[in-house]
C-alpha cells in the first residue's frame, strides 16, 4: 500500500469517526432535551402534590373563620396530612430508588 492509498484510507476512516460524532452529538441532544421534560413533569407534580394540601388548609382556615367548627373540618385536615404524608413517601421511595450519580 503506497502513501496515498493510506492517506485516502485515513481520510475515509475520519470521515467516519465525523459522522460518528455527529451521531452522537444527536444522541446526547435528544437525552437533554428528554431529561429536561421530565424535569419539567416532575416539579410540576411536586408542585401538584405540594399545593394540595396548601389549598385545603387555606379552605379549613377560610371556613373556621366564617363560624365552621374545627369537629366539622376533620374530614378536610386529615385529608391535608394524608396527602402531605403520601407526599412525603413518595419523595422518599423516588430518593432511596434512584442510582446515585458516580464522578
Amino acid at each position: 500500500m503506497d502513501r496515498i492509498d493510506r492517506l485516502d484510507r485515513l481520510e475515509i476512516l475520519i470521515e467516519r469517526l465525523i459522522e460518528k460524532m455527529a451521531t452522537l452529538a444527536t444522541a446526547i441532544t435528544n437525552l437533554q432535551t428528554a431529561v429536561t421534560a421530565d424535569t419539567t413533569v416532575e416539579q410540576s407534580a411536586i408542585t401538584l402534590l405540594n399545593g394540595i394540601p396548601a389549598l385545603i388548609t387555606a379552605a379549613v382556615n377560610q371556613a373556621l373563620a366564617n363560624g365552621a367548627t374545627s369537629a366539622q373540618l376533620t374530614a378536610l385536615t386529615t385529608l391535608a396530612t394524608t396527602i402531605q404524608q403520601n407526599s412525603t413517601n413518595l419523595a422518599a421511595a423516588v430518593t432511596a430508588n434512584t442510582p446515585v450519580a458516580s464522578s
